[in-house]
């Protein structure tokens, strides 16, 4: 997480700025889209997307509330009450919002699909492997927590409810909004899910896979239940699919159902719907959406997935 490797197709202007943003973090600090954009943070600009371009590189916080600077005539951003110890940070020689105090700055003006997405991402790392993320759920609550009166407080309160650590890529993450958020928020309300759980394999999985243990991508623990999501990138060959067929074969003979859903069906809205009542089924439970404002949210919800060649 250490390089500093920014995509300049998003960041155009960057380049040209980072200067003056050294000398401007001096006096303050950078937060919001500058922030994220700093920290890396897993496919950014699905997150983001209208806030990110050449107004991301103005976001800078000055420490003292009287301070004026400008940056290309726009005013900085300044912050009126204190922050909780740990709030700021120095990452590549400039200081910068931490990633807790950037998810509650971004509450201010993210939709709260968008600030669940974000959290997710912040959290998100490779299997088996906590320490490549960039926090974690745990922390942004524990800095949250400290932050009652802050603009965004409640919104970012609202929307840890719904992150977990753990997503192996953006595809996984809205997948899991998908099927695990509350009707309210346009999801299907089947809660209960991890990310990317570890199952120790038997003697004979281990001998036919030739490993001694694999990570689901989104699992039901009280059902014994694994969600795998198979892109077309990745599981298009013969090969591919023939491992994914000895995988489940392995998991399902140690107890573990498995259903599989593909790109195609996550990008069919009808093909998904089917989908996650066909898990509802699998997992005793009923899916009956009585909001109003379900179609509207889902449709919100939907507009989270990446372009489809990205995949």
């Amino acid at each position: 997480m250490e390089s500093y490797n920014v995509n300049i197709k998003y960041f155009p202007v960057f380049e040209k700025m980072v200067i003056t943003l050294y000398y401007i973090s001096m006096k303050g600090y950078l937060g919001y889209s500058s922030a994220a954009m700093i920290w890396q943070i897993p496919y950014i600009e699905s997150v983001l997307r209208n806030e990110l371009g050449e107004k991301s590189q103005n976001d800078v916080t000055v420490f003292e509330q009287d301070l004026r600077v400008k940056i290309n005539g726009k005013r900085a951003h300044s912050c009126e009450l204190p922050l909780p110890a740990g709030a700021v940070t120095v990452r590549n020689g400039m200081t910068v919002a931490s990633p807790e105090l950037l998810f509650l700055q971004l509450a201010r003006s993210l939709s709260i699909q968008r600030l669940i997405l974000l959290g997710l991402q912040l959290c998100s790392h490779p299997p088996g492997q906590p320490s490549a993320a960039i926090t974690s759920k745990q922390k942004i609550n524990a800095f949250i927590s400290k932050t009652v009166g802050h603009r965004g407080h409640r919104k970012a309160v609202r929307a840890l409810k719904y992150v977990e650590n753990g997503s192996a890529s953006i595809m996984e993450s809205v997948v899991y909004m998908i099927l695990r958020l509350p009707h309210v928020l346009g999801g299907y309300g089947l809660s209960g899910v991890v990310f990317n759980h570890e199952i120790k394999l038997d003697g004979q999985a281990r001998k036919r896979l030739g490993q001694s243990r694999c990570f689901v991508d989104l699992y039901y623990k009280q059902a014994k239940l694994a969600v795998e999501y198979e892109s077309f990138a990745y599981h298009n060959s013969p090969s591919e699919q023939g491992k994914d067929i000895i995988r489940s074969d392995a998991l399902e003979r140690q107890g573990i159902d498995v259903m599989h859903v593909s790109t195609v069906q996550i990008y069919d809205k009808d093909a998904c719907r089917t989908f996650a009542y066909n898990l509802a089924s699998r997992l005793g439970k009923r899916i009956q959406i009585r909001t109003k404002k379900f179609d509207e949210m889902h449709a919100l919800l939907r507009s989270l997935l990446p372009e489809q060649n990205s995949q």
